[in-house]
């Protein structure tokens, strides 16, 4: 009995040791597989954020090289390495997309793939929902504008006008510069400043002039294009010490909007705070303040080496601030326009009309009431104000339209490299991107997607109840149609965006109705959704049109018709063009 019992102990000894074995192996197998999973997370997370570093350095890289870089097939960066592609959608947007590999691309244990689209452009800030240029607006009978105006010109209007809001005239500038200064091709040369260069820390640069006559500054134009997304400079107009700018006697200062300028020189408009009043044959400063020196963004003035100006000069600071602030004399002359004041300004509202708001102008007459105060020069005795008066106060700025001839410019170069073709007429389903060289005659009832930008050198007409619809993978961005002849949208008509909160399509005509004297946009009974601009023209408004945003040179507004400005339309970004700069369309990063 005792004999066999000798042999169960050591089966179950045996098996004991079979038990402690297998949990043994059970926990050292759990750990080794929870090791390789948390392995392959660390792995998953490093390939990630290796695909990620890819993108980044793709948009970097586009808005270094200006669009040209390609991608790169395998490159190497810490754990592992990262691949990028770059594929074109159209003329202002590209799909980029980065893969990140663990180890290396040959045999990776793990890889990720982030996608994104990255467009052309910049913010446009629309201050106002109505801004007139120097061919001001005239009001018919009953006309509504809810929202506050400002206009470089006279405001006139008919019987029960009504402004809701408050109402600015700027006191008028001069047609032409006074006193400029430009280069002549082989006399062109680049003058950067933002930056550090050859030793010099360039962060202040002024230009010396004399304005012909006695006068109110109205505005100056500097000539400028940028390196990469500086920020706005500040320019201030100064006295003169002994051959340098007066650092004790800023007599105005404005900011110059970066988004005005692109990668290639133009004129860009800068007004002021106040506008002074200038002595004629006396000597005054332009003085451009950079926020820091900076390699990667940084400006150019454009410079005259012939020094075609002889009634000034270039100079540059390290910083105009100090005790005894040392100006170096710079070769040339830089490229400015200064613009004194014209004719005064006027508001002039007839039986009936109210203003529920503020009025600044330099004349005010009619027969109106003001429900709040009035700044002016001149009040007629027919005007009713229920605020209080302000006689004698200075004429308002005149304000910079929110778009300059270098981001028209920009437009154009990019809808002309997406292709070109011939006139368009009758109904189409798509229209651009690329330059039509002809005319666009839509039909009536035609719904026409449209994928910015578009450059139509001739004229573009709707018949009624056609829309202009952006193209849906625009997303929150905003488009543009550049028309160099007139346009006429009939009864029913608008322009739309892509249906994206914040996207809007703009309808930019370049014809002159300064030089032609007709109208450059002519309206039927219409809502419009989108952003009507016309620089150097005058938009006739049907009776009874409602509108959300005009920019033109001239307005007349029809008997009972409705402009209406809504809040949070300040600032829309449009897909191509204003900055020539590249950034991430929201919404689009994918990771896989």
């Amino acid at each position: 009995m005792i004999k066999n019992q000798k042999g169960q102990i050591l089966l179950l000894t045996v098996v004991a040791l079979g038990v402690v074995l297998f949990t043994v192996l059970f926990v050292i197998g759990a750990a080794q597989l929870y090791f390789q999973n948390a392995q392959y997370s660390v792995d998953v997370e490093k390939a990630l954020a290796l695909a990620e570093a890819g993108v980044d350095k793709a948009l970097t890289s586009l808005n270094k090289t200006g669009g040209s870089y390609n991608g790169e097939a395998e490159t190497s960066y810490g754990a592992g390495s990262y691949s990028v592609t770059i594929t074109d959608k159209d003329a202002s947007t590209k799909i980029l997309q980065a893969t990140g590999y663990i180890p290396a691309k040959t045999n990776p244990r793990t890889k990720r793939t982030v996608t994104i689209k990255a467009s052309k452009g910049a913010g446009i800030s629309f201050v106002y929902g109505l801004q007139v240029g120097e061919g001001g607006i005239n009001m018919g009978t009953g006309a509504i504008f809810n929202g506050s105006i400002y206009s470089n010109g006279n405001i006139t209007g008919g019987n029960n006008a009504t402004f809701i809001g408050d109402v600015w005239i700027a006191g008028a500038a001069q047609a032409s510069a006074d006193v400029e200064s430009d280069c002549n091709q082989l006399n062109c040369q680049d003058y950067i400043f933002g930056k550090a260069v050859s030793g010099e820390n360039r962060q202040d640069i002024a230009q010396s002039f004399k304005p012909t006559t006695s006068g109110v500054l109205n505005k100056v134009s500097l000539k400028f294009k940028k390196f990469g997304l500086p920020t706005n400079p500040t320019v201030r107009i100064m006295t003169d010490a002994n051959g340098k700018p007066n650092k004790n006697n800023v007599l105005a200062t404005g900011t110059l909007s970066a988004n005005l300028v692109t990668e290639e020189y133009g004129f860009i408009d800068i007004t002021f705070d106040t506008t002074p009043t200038l002595e004629g044959n006396t000597i005054y400063w332009i003085m451009v303040h950079t926020q820091s020196l900076d390699a990667a963004n940084y400006w150019s003035w454009s410079n005259d080496f012939a020094q075609g100006y002889p009634q000034g000069g270039p100079k540059w600071s390290s910083d105009w601030q100090t005790g005894d602030s040392a100006w170096t004399d710079i070769l040339g002359d830089l490229g400015f326009r200064t613009f004194l004041g014209g004719a005064a300004t006027l508001l002039n509202l007839g039986n009936g009309s109210v203003v529920s708001g503020d009025v600044h102008a330099n004349m005010i007459e009619g027969n109106m009431t003001i429900t709040k105060d009035a700044y002016y020069q001149n009040l007629g005795p027919s005007v009713v104000v229920s605020g209080t008066k302000y006689p004698g106060s200075a004429d308002p700025a005149p304000t910079v339209f929110p778009i300059s001839e270098a981001n028209m410019t920009d437009w154009k170069n990019q809808a002309e490299a997406a292709g070109s073709g011939g006139s368009i007429s009758g109904c189409v389903a798509t229209l651009g991107p690329g330059k039509i060289n002809g005319d666009v005659l839509l039909g009536n009832s035609c719904n026409t997607k449209v994928i910015a930008p578009v450059w139509i050198t001739g004229t573009l007409n709707t018949g009624n109840s056609t829309k202009l619809i952006l193209d849906q993978d625009f997303g929150p961005a905003s488009g543009v149609i550049i028309v160099d002849g007139k346009t006429v949208l009939g009864n029913g008509a608008d322009i739309l965006g892509s249906g994206t909160k914040g996207s809007y399509l703009m309808l930019l005509v370049l014809y002159s109705s300064i030089i032609n004297g007709d109208a450059a946009i002519t309206i039927g009974n219409s809502s419009i959704s989108g952003i009507l601009y016309a620089p150097l023209g005058k938009v006739e408004l049907a009776n009874g049109a409602a509108f959300r945003e005009i920019t033109a040179w001239g307005i007349n507004l029809g008997t009972s018709a409705i402009l209406n400005y809504q809040s949070g339309f300040a600032s829309t970004f449009f897909s191509s063009g204003p900055s020539g700069s590249y950034s991430l369309v929201k919404g689009t990063y994918q990771v896989k």
